[in-house]
This record gives structure tokens, sequence and C-alpha cells, in this order.
């Protein structure tokens, strides 16, 4: 008997680790006209720790509130209980794995992916709920990326009905009016911004290259604040950060708060070639939230795709060892401290809603990055797709308010 209470003493603690929620946000469940409807703070009945917000109701022929659902946001910025569901928030490479977890190591399923990708590069994004049966070698693939960090978590922790992966496609290219590149930002619900003023975030922030070219990916450890409107708080220094370069069939994965884009000057120059393409799948994993205005990819298009139902040469779901990820601290680092190429350079990237509100400023040096990434190359080792970017004090990196461009009175 003695041995039977132990086990649900630690069973109850481990319960009552719970992170403190910090805002609950009521979501009008029916679209109907509101425009009237101011957004207001409901406070009643919260503790100091706690913050209710929703718009105003409107009232209806019968003088009733609208019916709401709610999502909770806690301290740490997450949809509540993501933050204690056991998710591996770390950043982490799979640099040779995930191809044949996911059914990318043949050319011929690349290939289709691939092209796949770029019909369906269109600027929106498209949601596939957990559970659902994909329809396309696009959903399958969102599918393996939801199910590879998923696999082990508390299943008490996040409810499937509410929880999926929102998943997009990226292209660049020589001349391509973006700067070959992708520009910084924060993961989010842009709807939940314009409605309510709040970043939400996914759990999970994802992606897949399916082409060895293009800019690399830097993620940064700089979480943005909770409310939009605090503006100052989108600011400040950064310690580290993570380079990773494009590699055909590999993935990525790091905490959905986190600042991050694609920048082409830190780009390899075998990597920008002429004539060069940079494809990528993204897939943000969300967990007990469906972002607003995300739907599923339109059935009448499904059609357009290369591939429905399966990958070549395999069965119509692909199987394969989980895959285990590189966590970023294994990979080599360059730090901003010493600049003993003497070639550190101050890059400068103006982002924000309008790409106006912020810069990131970001001391690099070149011959820095190409020395580690090189020499193990040099000495027949395996290529480096990933490495550490530290910021030290004195020159760090850094989100500042961006300079105005207009002209100053004299």
């Amino acid at each position: 008997g003695g041995r039977s209470r132990r086990r649900v003493m630690a069973t109850d603690t481990k319960r009552r680790r719970i992170t403190p929620v910090a805002m609950v946000l009521h979501l009008d469940e029916e679209e109907e006209d509101d425009e009237d409807a101011e957004e207001t703070w409901e406070e009643e009945g919260c503790g100091d720790d706690e913050k209710q917000f929703a718009p105003a109701a409107a009232d209806d022929d019968r003088g009733e509130a609208r019916n709401r659902e709610s999502v909770a946001i806690d301290v740490e910025g997450r949809v509540g209980g993501v933050s204690d569901c056991g998710l591996d928030f770390s950043f982490r490479s799979y640099p040779e794995s995930f191809d044949r977890y996911a059914g990318l190591s043949s050319p011929e399923a690349c290939d289709v992916i691939t092209e796949d990708c770029r019909e369906c590069f269109v600027g929106e994004s498209f949601w596939l709920a957990a559970g659902a049966e994909p329809r396309c070698a696009l959903e399958e693939l969102a599918r393996k990326v939801f199910e590879l960090h998923v696999a082990g978590i508390d299943g008490t922790k996040w409810d499937a009905t509410k929880s999926g992966a929102e998943w997009w496609t990226q292209v660049r290219h020589e001349n391509d009016g973006q700067k070959e590149a992708v520009s910084f930002h924060w993961d989010k619900d842009e709807d939940l911004v314009d409605d309510f003023g709040v970043n939400v975030h996914p759990a999970i922030s994802t992606v897949t290259y399916l082409t060895t070219s293009g800019a690399p990916t830097l993620v940064l450890d700089h979480v943005p604040p909770m409310m939009y409107e605090d503006v100052e708080q989108f600011r400040g220094a950064v310690g580290q950060g993570y380079l990773s370069f494009p590699k055909q069939g590999k993935h990525i994965a790091f905490d959905g708060r986190l600042l991050h884009g694609a920048p082409r000057e830190l780009a390899k120059p075998r990597h920008v070639e002429k004539g060069y393409e940079r494809v990528s799948f993204l897939v943000n994993i969300w967990l007990n939230y469906r972002p607003r205005a995300i739907e599923p990819f339109p059935q009448e298009e499904i059609g357009n795709l290369g591939l429905r139902g399966g990958f070549p040469g395999t069965s119509a779901r692909p199987t394969g060892d989980v895959p285990e990820g590189v966590g970023g601290d294994r990979y080599p680092s360059i730090s901003s401290r010493n600049d003993r190429f003497g070639d550190m350079r101050e890059f400068r990237y103006d982002f924000g809603e309008t790409g106006t509100e912020h810069t990131l400023v970001l001391p690099v040096s070149i011959k820095a990055l190409d020395s580690v990434t090189d020499a193990r190359e040099g000495k027949g080792g395996s290529p480096v797709d990933c490495v550490r970017l530290r910021f030290a004090r004195g020159a760090e990196a850094a989100v500042v308010e961006q300079e105005s461009k207009e002209p100053r009175r004299s």
C-alpha cells in the first residue's frame, strides 16, 4: 500500500506544476458586424496575475451578450498548457535523419514537394487540424512535422480539437523583389494582433529546406512583449542566435516566440550562385489554439498539386524512425567579442508590421563564420549546417528603434 501511495503523491506533485496564467482573451464565437464595439479589459474576478480582455459585447435583440470562447496566455507568453506539456523549445537541427522519416530521401519525392511548394507560394498559410487526414503531399509533410514534435508530450495538457499545423511555403531567387531574403519577424496570429493587440505565438516554429541554396535562417534569442502596443519592450539586446544553412531535406525547429528571418548577406557564396532558388516548407505547431483566420487549403485547388495521397515509391503514409535533433549548443560558435579577422561588420535590418518600426543591429564577422564552417569540411568532415552566434557585451546584437528616413530640418 505504501508504494502505491508514493506513486499517487508524485503524480499530484507533477500536476501542481502549472505555469501561471497572465491573461485570458475572450473571443467571439459568432462573426457579426460589431464595428462600434470597443476593446476593453474585463478584470472582474481576476487575481493580480490574471487579466481578461475582450471586445465590448454588442447586445442582440434579446439584450444578451454573444457566446464567447477564450484562450489563456501564460506568464511565459505561450498559450495556456503549452509551457507545461513537455515540448522541447530549444533550437535543434535535423540535418540527416528527417528526410528519411518524412519520405523525402528520394530525389523524386523532393522534386514533387518542391514543385508543390512553388504552386502554393501565394502569400498565405493554411491549416491542418491535429488528426485530420491529409489530402496531398504537403499536408502529409505537415502532419509528419506535427507528429514529430508532439510525440511523447503530456496529452492531458493539450486539446487535439483545438490544435494543429499551420503550414505555408517560401520561394526566393535572384531579383525576386524581396531582396532574396525573408524579413525578420515573430510568428503570431496576425488577426489577434489586429483585433486585440495581443501577441499569441505558436508553440514551435519549423523550417524544412527543399533546396541546398539561398539565405540561411537566423533564429535569435529574443521574445516580444505580450501586448503589441508595448513598443519599447520589443527592443533590447540579443545575447545569442543560431544560423542554419539550407540543405535539401534538412529540418530545424525552435521556440515559436523567437525572432527569426533569412538574411541574404550571411549566405555562403556557393548557395547563391547565378540562377539559384531557395524553396522551404514552414510549419508552425499550435496547441490549444487555432489562429482565427487560417483555413485549410482550398479543396478546389488540391487537383493543381502534382501529387496526392502519398510519396513516390512509398506507402500513402511514409514511415521511418523518429529522428533525433542536434541541439544548437553542439554546433561550433563564433563570438562578437574578438574581431580577429578584422572584418567585423554591423549589418542592419529594418522590420516590423510596416517595415518601419524596428531595426535589428547584427555584428558578424563573415571570415569568422567561414572559418568555423570551412575548417571541418577542409579536413574531410561533414559540412557544418549550423553555427551558434554569441554576442558579447559592448558588441551585442540588438533590436532598436528604426531611425527616421525623413530629412531632418537644419
